[in-house]
């Protein structure tokens, strides 16, 4: 029996996350485990300087959702996961409640998240990587993101 069949990777899908999309690939074929990949959409924050201008008719949220959910799957498709893994969910409340809700109704044994280096005040904030690893029905595997320095 595998020690894991089904991990789930909560991303942002950004570049720093690819090095752990492209490690959490590699270990769901050695468990020969389904993976899903996750990202949500905690709020719907507009930058008006650069967020594309919408007609009055669209749904804002619909847009919002498909646009991050054809972001993600280009994300999945460029590290090697097939893009049929992975589900975007935007959400009022907090991020963390929709990736341990995802893993509970899908069976997942194994959460994968990304862990930055915080500073300042923001060490004395819990953040989504401690409140999933904290409230997971599973196994949590936290992952340093490398920043980028320019």
């Amino acid at each position: 029996m595998n020690a894991y069949s089904h991990i789930l990777f909560a991303t942002d899908g950004s570049e720093e996350h690819e090095a752990i999309g492209e490690h959490v690939r590699r270990l769901a074929q050695s468990f020969d485990a389904r993976l899903s990949v996750l990202r949500v959409l905690d709020h719907l924050a507009f930058d008006f300087s650069t967020d594309p201008m919408l007609p009055d008719d669209v749904d804002k949220i619909e847009w919002f959702t498909k646009s991050a959910q054809d972001s993600l799957r280009t994300f999945a498709e460029h590290i090697g996961i097939d893009a049929a893994q992975t589900h975007t969910r935007v959400t009022p409340g907090p991020a963390q409640r929709e990736i341990i809700g995802f893993a509970r109704e899908h069976n997942v044994d194994l959460i994968v998240v990304g862990a930055r280096e915080r500073h300042g005040l923001a060490m004395f904030r819990e953040d989504t990587m401690d409140k999933v690893a904290h409230n997971a029905p599973c196994d949590v595997l936290v992952v340093h993101v490398e920043s980028r320095v320019s």
